[in-house]
C-alpha cells in the first residue's frame, strides 16, 4: 500500500510536469491572464469641508459651514461641528447620564451627501429618542480602511455604547489604494504571509506628493504561493478551483483582494470595539444597482456569512429598498445622476434601522 501511494504522488507529479512544459511550448505562458478592471474614484473628498490628516488621509474641518453644489440637486448647506462631525450639535467627550451614545461611522451615504444636517439617517435617529445620541463620523469618500482608523482615532475618546459600521460596497475597493483619483493620499493596509494587517502611508503625506503605486500588492506571498503563480497549469485551473471552493463554502462567495483584505479590517474593527465595551453593528448600505435588483450579490452573501461567523449584528437595509423602489420608484429614494439617498432613502434607513434595535 505504502508503494502504491508513493508511486501515484510520483506519477501525478511526473504527469503535472509534462502538463506545465506542454502549455508552455504551445505558448500559454505569454497569454496575460484577464485582472479586473480598476473602478474609477467618485469626486469625493470635496475640498471645501476637508483639509488633510495625518492619519486617516483626510477629514472634516471644524466648525464649517459650506454650501455644496451640484447639477443633480438644489444647493445644499454642510455644517461640522467642532469635531468634525455632522451637524451644529456639540457632544462632550464624557456621555451623558442616562443616555445611549452611539457613533456612526462609513463614507458619505452615513455622512448625508446631498442632504440637509437634519436629514441624515444619523440625525433622525437622534430625533426620534431625546434618551439617545447619534454622533455622525461619516466623511465621503472614507474606505474600510480609514473607518477603521477613524474609530481608533476619532470615535474611540467618546466611549460609545453602540458602533454603527455603515457598509457600502464601494468602501472594499478603496481599500486597495494608496491615494484618490483625486490625488488625495491616505493609509492603506497590506496583509501578510501570517494573515496580520501592516499599515502603510501613514503619517499620511501631502495630497498631490504620489503618482505611482496606486494600487500597492495587498497580500504577502509565502515561497509556495510565489512558485504556484508561476505555473501557466495552476492559473489556468485556479477559476475553476475557487468556483468548486466557494460551492462547498471552503471560501467565501467573494474571493476578490479587496475583500480578502477588507474582511481582516472589518474584523480588527469589530474587536477593537468589543474590547472598549460597545456593541458593533454592521450597517449594509445598498447602491442604486442593488436596490433594483433583489439578487444577493458574491458581496452582499460574503458580508451575510462573515456577519454570522463574528456573530455580529448586521442590518440589511436592501430588503427594505427593494421593496420600496419596486412600489415608488428609483428616483423617490436615490437622487438622480448622483445616486447618493435623497431624504426620503434617509427617513427609510433611519426606520429600518430603528426598528432593528
Amino acid at each position: 500500500m505504502k508503494k502504491n501511494v508513493i508511486l501515484a504522488i510520483l506519477s501525478l507529479l511526473l504527469a503535472l510536469s509534462i502538463a506545465e512544459i506542454v502549455l508552455r511550448f504551445v505558448g500559454l505562458d505569454r497569454i496575460k491572464f484577464q485582472e479586473k478592471t480598476r473602478m474609477s474614484w467618485v469626486s469625493v473628498p470635496e475640498n471645501i469641508w476637508i483639509e488633510h490628516h495625518s492619519v486617516l488621509g483626510w477629514y472634516s474641518q471644524k466648525n464649517k459651514t459650506a454650501v455644496l453644489t451640484n447639477p443633480n440637486f438644489p444647493e445644499v448647506s454642510i455644517h461640522t461641528n467642532a469635531a468634525g462631525f455632522r451637524g451644529l450639535r456639540e457632544y462632550a467627550r464624557e456621555k451623558p447620564s442616562g443616555v445611549i451614545r452611539s457613533v456612526v461611522l462609513g463614507d458619505s451615504f452615513v455622512f448625508g451627501f446631498g442632504v440637509p444636517d437634519d436629514a441624515t439617517f444619523p440625525a433622525l435617529l437622534e430625533a426620534a429618542d431625546k434618551n439617545r445620541e447619534v454622533l455622525n463620523l461619516g466623511i465621503p469618500g472614507y474606505g474600510v480602511d480609514q473607518i477603521y482608523l477613524s474609530y481608533k482615532e476619532i470615535a474611540r475618546p467618546y466611549h460609545p455604547d453602540i458602533v454603527m459600521i455603515g457598509i457600502f460596497p464601494e468602501d472594499f475597493w478603496r481599500c486597495t489604494r494608496s491615494f484618490t483619483d483625486s490625488g488625495h493620499v491616505k493609509p492603506y493596509f497590506t496583509l501578510t504571509e501570517n494573515g496580520k494587517l501592516k499599515l502603510h502611508n501613514v503619517p499620511v503625506p501631502p495630497p498631490f506628493s504620489l503618482n505611482s503605486n496606486q494600487f500597492p500588492p495587498l497580500l504577502e506571498q509565502n515561497m509556495v504561493q510565489k512558485l504556484l503563480d508561476q505555473s501557466v497549469l495552476y492559473r489556468l485551473a485556479r477559476k475553476p478551483l475557487i468556483k468548486l471552493a466557494k460551492n462547498i463554502r471552503l471560501i467565501d462567495p467573494d474571493s476578490s483582494e479587496e475583500w480578502i483584505i477588507g474582511r481582516v479590517v472589518l474584523h480588527e474593527l469589530i474587536v477593537e470595539v468589543r474590547k472598549d465595551g460597545a456593541v458593533p453593528v454592521l450597517v449594509l448600505m445598498p447602491p442604486q444597482d442593488w436596490a433594483e435588483s433583489t439578487r444577493k450579490t458574491s458581496l452582499e452573501r460574503s458580508l451575510l456569512r462573515f456577519a454570522e461567523r463574528e456573530k455580529v449584528k448586521l442590518i440589511n437595509l436592501k430588503p427594505a429598498f427593494n421593496e420600496a423602489v419596486a412600489k415608488d420608484g428609483l428616483e423617490a429614494y436615490y437622487i438622480k445622476g448622483d445616486w447618493h439617498w435623497t431624504a426620503k432613502g434617509h427617513q427609510l434607513a433611519a426606520e429600518v434601522i430603528q426598528k432593528s434595535f
